[in-house]
């Protein structure tokens, strides 16, 4: 896949924060959410340019992680790839458990509302382009991430995620996805449940066709057996695309470029 170039390409919604001095700058920080204080890290790319409305990528943490432990990732892996293309943000779960674990729980709609939250500030502060939305994440993250894609008023333009399960209700927008998940995982049938879900609303029929080994570069670097498929015949625009490694519940490994090639082909 080709990207389409630096920051913003045409056919772009350009925010609010457009034309204007960036008002929020790279690292943690705080934001009132209904009277609750949420937290996010967020990563301004180093030559922002508040003329260029830049992709928006969120990385949603596994169960018992952390924004932090995101950020330290290299947000998914994003960061290098991107190389200050895209601004990236890691958000930080609320407490779901007993054990004090952090995760996407969305009780009463509050995470949904925490990620709205964000983008009003993100699009009010930052040039984002509207039209270019994504998120990524590992199992809870993952799930969070096929939430938001049902949502028709998320602005979710596309998802990666990695070993999560989901499903949406009263219909589905077309979201393009990238999918991945471990043949031993649990959440495996969840996971292709909900990939097929998005087969469905984004228009593809047929098969889906095992892809040029190219895609499992990254993976198989860690040795694991890969296969990629697509999904044919989708909607113009909204590719579905599903890669399964030989491993249990884990990230998908090496795949940031992947990803930051899937997401920047918008």
């Amino acid at each position: 896949m080709s990207g389409t170039g630096a920051g913003g390409t045409t056919g772009g919604a350009p925010s609010a924060g457009c034309g204007k001095p960036a008002g929020l700058t790279s690292g943690r920080a705080s934001i009132d959410v209904n009277g609750t204080m949420r937290e996010y890290i967020l990563l301004v790319p180093d030559n922002y340019d508040p003329n260029r409305p830049y992709r928006l990528i969120f990385g949603w943490h596994q169960l018992a992680g952390s924004a932090e432990s995101i950020a330290n990732r290299g947000y998914y892996g994003l960061e290098d790839p991107s190389a200050g293309q895209a601004i990236l943000v890691a958000p930080e779960g609320l407490i779901v458990n007993d054990r004090n674990d952090r995760g996407w729980a969305d009780t009463g709609g509050q995470d949904v509302a925490f990620y709205r939250a964000m983008l009003a500030r993100f699009g009010s502060e930052l040039c984002i382009d509207q039209n270019r939305i994504f998120s990524t994440g590992f199992s809870y993250g993952a799930m969070f991430s096929f939430k938001l894609a049902c949502l028709p008023d998320s602005m979710t333009r596309a998802i990666a995620p990695q070993a999560g399960s989901g499903a949406c209700r009263n219909g589905t927008p077309p979201v393009a996805v990238l999918g991945f998940v471990g043949v031993n995982d649990s959440l495996l049938s969840g996971h292709r449940q909900a990939v097929n879900t998005f087969g469905e609303a984004n228009g593809c029929s047929g098969d889906p066709i095992e892809m040029p080994m190219s895609w499992c570069d990254g993976l198989n670097s860690n040795n694991l057996p890969c296969v990629c498929v697509q999904y044919q015949n989708c909607d113009a625009g909204y590719p579905v695309t599903s890669c399964e490694y030989e491993a249990g519940h884990q990230f998908a490994p090496n795949s940031g470029q992947t990803i930051w090639d899937f997401f920047s082909q918008f």
